[in-house]
């Protein structure tokens, strides 16, 4: 498990403003398609995150909502934005969760999308994109590939294009309306969230200032975790400067996976904590403890949040306080978790 810190100064012409903030908080608790997400308190990975005794461990269930996965949060923001605005349709890449939100939402408030997956993506989100009415493409052996296509179907379409992580709505949405959910019932010291893309973690940072009164990268409670076959983030932070580009990796975090853009970087170096980078060996051990000691199906981006609590966190990260885990989602192949855990 490595460690890298983010320290730059927040880019505010790039994050969500107060009034974005409550644009998706309004979006996200108008409607009944989604719950808020209960916050479950595990004491026995209290010792397990750190032997002081002194962090207590709380698991965000964002695996209950009702797409599998915490990305309906930004498409109920984005999408009603974009049909404020007198848009009916809607192109979107996806390594399978941003677009099954974005196909429920789309089909729920009237609009047509399509949805581009890279032709790796696990068969279980690509079923789910379709089953909910979006047209699917499937293009590239990665996720970068998948979003060029995607990027140039819009524009030759003339369509809205919704990043997953790079749109001001969606980053509001995703983390911003988790953040509201989470200061309901506790003030985390830390907060472990996958990153991919970057934009939960983000939001996330946004939304606990925001909602705890603090300014932007005042207190940098939000660390991202990666897996180490694809840690574009860290690499950025090392370097300096965005690693926009890794080659396609076998992961079972595949939500995961793939570089991250420039504006990206720079929003969440200059919010978030930084980033924890895990194993692919401690992923699958995290996936097998949700199964068998917590009764959960969660998949590989969500199992990298809880990696580092299994693992035991550096000093550096948290020592004591309230430890809130990010499991984001549960769209997984079962043929996948029963080879892991049987």
């Amino acid at each position: 498990m490595r460690v890298a810190r983010a320290t730059a100064s927040p880019r505010l012409d790039l994050l969500p403003t107060s009034e974005d903030l409550e644009w998706a908080r309004m979006a996200v608790r108008g409607t009944d398609k989604l719950a808020r997400s209960p916050l479950l308190r595990v004491e026995w990975l209290d010792r397990r995150a750190h032997d002081s005794g002194d962090v207590r461990v709380w698991l965000a269930l964002e695996c209950l909502q009702f797409t599998g996965s915490f990305k309906v949060r930004g498409a109920l923001s984005a999408l009603g934005r974009l049909r404020s605005r007198g848009f009916s349709r809607v192109v979107a890449a996806s390594a399978g969760n941003h677009g099954a939100g974005v196909a429920a939402v789309a089909k729920h408030i009237g609009m047509e999308a399509t949805v581009v997956v890279p032709e790796t993506a696990p068969r279980k989100k690509v079923n789910a994109i379709r089953a909910a009415g979006a047209s699917i493409v499937e293009h590239g052996n990665g996720y970068d590939a998948a979003e060029a296509h995607a990027m140039a179907l819009a524009d030759e379409r003339g369509d809205p294009f919704l990043s997953p992580y790079d749109d001001i709505d969606v980053i509001a949405g995703n983390g911003g309306t988790l953040a509201n959910d989470i200061v309901d019932v506790l003030e985390p010291t830390i907060v472990l969230a996958p990153f991919g893309g970057g934009g939960l973690a983000t939001g996330l940072a946004c939304g606990l200032a925001n909602a705890l009164g603090e300014t932007y990268g005042e207190q940098r409670r939000v660390w991202g975790v990666q897996g180490e076959r694809s840690p574009a983030f860290a690499l950025s932070l090392e370097q300096g400067a965005a690693v926009t580009s890794l080659p396609p990796a076998q992961t079972i975090a595949d939500g995961l996976e793939g570089g991250i853009a420039t504006r990206a970087y720079e929003r969440a170096a200059g919010v978030c904590a930084g980033v924890v980078v895990v194993t692919e060996d401690q992923i699958e051990d995290a996936l097998r403890v949700a199964f068998r000691d917590l009764g959960l199906v969660i998949e590989g981006s969500a199992a990298a949040a809880l990696a580092p609590v299994l693992a035991g966190l550096p000093n550096e990260i948290c020592h004591e306080g309230d430890v809130v885990v990010v499991l984001s989602g549960r769209n997984v192949d079962p043929e996948r978790v029963m080879r892991l855990v049987c």
